[in-house]
């Protein structure tokens, strides 16, 4: 498991351990601040009572690990929930799956979604959106439903 996690430390020290596990202790920052940010790359993290205990542990192994967002199909256009439907029920449905209410979109089915998408005849919006949560949110799955929440600051379409 790889973590990166940006926050300044007046000092820091390492000491590996058994297992790839390592210790560490930083002098100079807020705790809340080192707790969310481990906790962003979902990991769990555990302030240790005595030196020498695990700090930060994966409850599961990044392969077996999915990351995805729910959100309105309200931020895609009509053009694309017609486009969604036809793929969906062609060739693509190994990455694009009609749930009824909405498109399930396997995005780690290909390496170049967006452009695939674009390929495909997907709008510069449904495109944004694909590469600004893959981006951002490192996703593997979006899953746009009628029901879905609307994301802040993102457009939407009123179809």
């Amino acid at each position: 498991m790889k973590i990166s996690v940006n926050i300044e430390a007046g000092a820091l020290a390492a000491m590996p351990l058994n297992g790839g596990r390592i210790a560490v202790d930083m002098d100079g920052i807020e705790l809340s601040q080192l707790v969310d940010a481990v906790n962003a790359h979902g990991t769990l993290l555990r302030i240790a009572d005595q030196p020498g205990q695990i700090v930060v542990e994966g409850p599961l192994l990044s392969g077996v690990r999915l990351n995805g967002i729910c959100c309105s199909t309200a931020h895609i256009t009509g053009e694309d929930n017609t486009r969604f439907e036809q793929l969906s029920k062609t060739g693509h449905s190994q990455w694009i799956l009609d749930t009824g209410y909405g498109y399930l979109l396997r995005l780690n089915a290909r390496r170049h979604p967006a452009l695939r998408l674009k390929q495909l005849g997907l709008s510069k919006a449904c495109r944004r959106l694909v590469v600004t949560l893959t981006r951002y949110h490192h996703i593997d799955i979006l899953h746009l439903d009628a029901d879905g929440d609307f994301l802040p600051g993102v457009e939407t379409f009123n179809w």
